[in-house]
This record gives structure tokens, sequence and C-alpha cells, in this order.
């Protein structure tokens, strides 16, 4: 009677008197319960279904269910389950005994510091990013480096045969060294053998000379390609043995040492922006934080979207993360130190009042409006109604009122809450994003 059990113990006069009157309709055998169903019980099937129908939790199938079985059920059966009902009905009420303490979980409210932000988009690039080309022509002869070599600037990455711009130096410094002869020997002489303009002409061609010598010297450094700055290869664009032209690409070189974000911020927080200011970054891959400065700020406002475009550079990041990776910059427009902080999913809102429930001493709830300042992902400063110290109810507090007993699970005191503003000793390094101050 698994139905019928369900009812047992629910608190209903009606019900009772139903099935105190539905008796008069039962027989001690099944066969006489469904005659009566048909006839003189059947008012008081009725009666009790419709009863049944008001219990929580059961729908109307279960209650016809319920009240036929009890009408096919022996007079014996159907006094027992009478008796049930007197029975509960004449016990105590649970509800008026001594109330049970509610169990609840607690974290102290601390000290620190809470930033407001100005929070966006942006794709991750990388702080330098060039093709490498060769500035002469000629036949790749050999090369030094590879894909994802780290390169200094100035390193050699490749070599093109330099035969012929080494025989082109050759030619411009003998020439010179000629041109350089005849101006001498024309300064020697004197006036009445050799007139002004011939001794000019002499230097100038010797200038020239030299010119075109440090041009060839110059052509013959260029058959070594080198480095124009420090990074990595990205990508190798020529083999050995290939011929390039003057301005051929020859690599990819990207600057991984620092990464980019280019951000829009409007106008009206031109104000709080300044080169060197603090920045997070949260990754969307990872969810991991990172730690930027702005490194230039725009001296214009974009007219069309009223817009500041700064850029922030990100010198420390984890070691898994690529140009290209989208990330949620978080601009810090204002900071208020030394304030009381509480983490934040403990503020309940309560008819559009803020709410914090507070442990006291004497393990009991107290209701406690709040105002609320700035809030991050973990902390929300509170500006009033709660001090430092106080034990804030973080989990449990959506079932409490003002004087419930608790049972405190656990009060922080295995792991401290660290504020924010704590010094970086104190925290619990954790590989997620959340905290202002995390690095």
């Amino acid at each position: 009677m698994t139905d019928t059990n369900k009812i047992i113990g629910l608190p209903s006069t009606s019900l009772l008197l139903v099935i105190l009157a539905l008796l008069s309709g039962c027989d001690s055998s099944a066969t006489e319960a469904a005659h009566s169903l048909a006839t003189d019980a059947a008012p008081a099937l009725d009666q009790l279904t419709a009863e049944l129908e008001k219990l929580p939790e059961l729908e109307q199938q279960s209650a016809e269910r319920v009240a036929r079985h009890i009408a096919a059920s022996s007079r014996e059966d159907a006094v027992k389950l009478a008796d049930a009902i007197r029975a509960v009905k004449a016990a105590p009420s649970s509800s008026s005994g001594e109330k049970r303490p509610i169990p609840i979980t607690t974290r102290p409210a601390t000290q620190g510091d809470i930033s407001s932000y100005y929070k966006t988009n942006a794709t991750l690039e990388v702080d330098k990013d060039a093709d490498i080309v060769s500035r002469v022509s000629g036949l790749v002869k050999t090369i030094t480096v590879e894909e994802g070599d780290e390169v200094e600037a100035g390193a050699i990455l490749l070599e093109i045969e330099n035969d012929e711009y080494k025989h082109r130096v050759t030619l411009a410094s003998a020439k010179t060294q000629n041109l350089k002869s005849k101006r001498d020997r024309l300064k020697a002489l004197t006036d009445d053998l050799v007139s002004a303009q011939e001794r000019e002409t002499a230097e100038t061609d010797y200038n020239a000379a030299v010119a075109e010598m440090e041009l060839a010297k110059l052509s013959l450094s260029y058959t070594t390609v080198r480095a124009t700055f420090a990074g990595k290869i990205v990508q190798r664009m020529v083999d050995p043995g290939q011929k390039v032209g003057s301005d051929t690409p020859v690599f990819h070189l990207s600057d991984f040492r620092s990464l980019l974000a280019k951000v829009y911020v409007p106008s009206k927080e031109f104000k709080n922006l300044k080169i060197d200011q603090g920045v997070n970054l949260v990754l969307d891959s990872s969810k991991e934080v990172m730690k930027g400065r702005i490194k230039l700020v725009s001296p214009i406002i974009d007219p069309a979207t009223g817009t500041i475009k700064i850029t922030v550079e990100v010198s420390d990041y984890p070691a898994n993360t690529r140009p290209g990776d989208f990330t949620e910059v978080q601009v810090i427009t204002d900071t208020h130190p030394n304030v009381v902080l509480i983490p934040r999913f403990a503020v309940i809102t309560d008819h559009d009042e803020q709410v914090v429930f507070i442990a006291t001493e004497d393990d009991t709830a107290e209701r406690r409006p709040v105002e609320i300042g700035y809030t991050d992902d973990d902390h929300a400063e509170i500006t009033s109604g709660i001090k430092v110290g106080e034990r804030v109810v973080v989990k449990g507090q959506r079932r409490l009122e003002n004087g419930t007993i608790l049972k405190i699970l656990d009060d922080g005191s295995k792991a401290p809450e660290v504020s924010q503003g704590a010094p970086e000793s104190q925290k619990k390094k954790r590989p997620g994003p959340k905290g202002y101050k995390r690095k």
C-alpha cells in the first residue's frame, strides 16, 4: 500500500471524516466493497478522492487510485487507516518542538583594496612582427636557423653566394686607389702646370669612386641576411640553392617576449587612463589572469565612435598563450584602498534590499542590511553594515531568518580568506582567474 502509506501522517480532519463515512459503504470482502462503490459508497468515494487531491505532491490519478484502493479494502484495513490518521492528529506537531540548527558556512570580513573596471574584449598580438627580406639577388648558399628558433637582433639567418659582390668591391677599390693617386699628383704640381679646374675634377672623381666602393661593400654585407630584431622564427620561406631577388621574403620573424592588446575605451574614461597603469587580462581559453600595463594612449578621440585607442602590453603570460588568443581586458579606472571586503556571493537581495547574514557569538543568525560599493569577481566592498572580522554567512544564508540557530560547518579557519589587498606572500596561488591582486 505505497500510496496509502503516503497519506498516513498527513493532518487532514476532512480526510478522516471521509474515510469514516466510507466505512459505512465497505464490506469485509473486495467483492462487497466493489458493489458498495457502485451504490451507497459512491458519493463518499468522490469526496475522498477530492480530499486526497488537496494533499501536496499527490496528483489526480494517484488520488483516484488511493481512493479506489481504500474502497476495495476490507472494513478492518480501513479502520486501521482511520486509527492511524487519528493518532497522527493527536500527536504533537514536530514544528512546535525545539528548532533544529541550520548548517551554514562562514568567512570573516577582511580589509583590503578593490577596484572598478572598464571591461572590453581584444585579440592578443605580438609586439613586433615582420618579414625578413633579402637586400640583394643571388643563390641561397646556407641557412643557419629553422622555424621555432629563438634569435637575437643581428643574428645570421641566411647567406647568399657572394663571389660576384666580392669582385665588385675589388674593382671599386682599385678604381678608387687609381683616382686617389691622380688627385695627389695634381696637388703636387705648381699652379703654372695644372689649373684649379683640373684639381677640382680629380677631387670629384676620387670622391665618387670612394662612394662606389662603399656601396659595393654594403651590397657585399647584404649577402649575409641578419635578424632585424630579437624574436622567434615563425616561417622559413626559401631553401638552399634557391635564387632570391632584392626584397624577396626569406623568413617571418615575431617577437613573443611581450604581447599587445589594442582596445578602445569611451572618451569619458580618458581622465582615468595613464601610461604604465595596471590592467587585468582574462584569457578566454583557460580563464587564467594576466597582468599588463598601458603602454600607449592615443592623443586623439575617434570622432566616429567617441573612443580612445589604448595599447596594453603583457610581458608575463602563461606558456600556452599564443598571438590570436581572445581575452577580456579589464582596465582599472579607480581603486578604493583599505575597505571592508566580503565574499561577493554572501550578499542576497531581499525586497530590493541588499542583505547579509552574520553569525553572532552565540551562533545565531543576524540579518544585516548593507550598502555595497565596488564589486569584482570574488569580493564586494561593504560601505556600511559590517565590520572587519565579523563572521559572514556565505553558504546556506537563503534558509535563514533573524535569530535562526546555526550549525557552523566551516568558518574558514583551515584556509583563511585573503583579501585582495593582502601581501602577495599571503596569497594561495591557484590556476584560474578571479582576484584583482592575483599575479
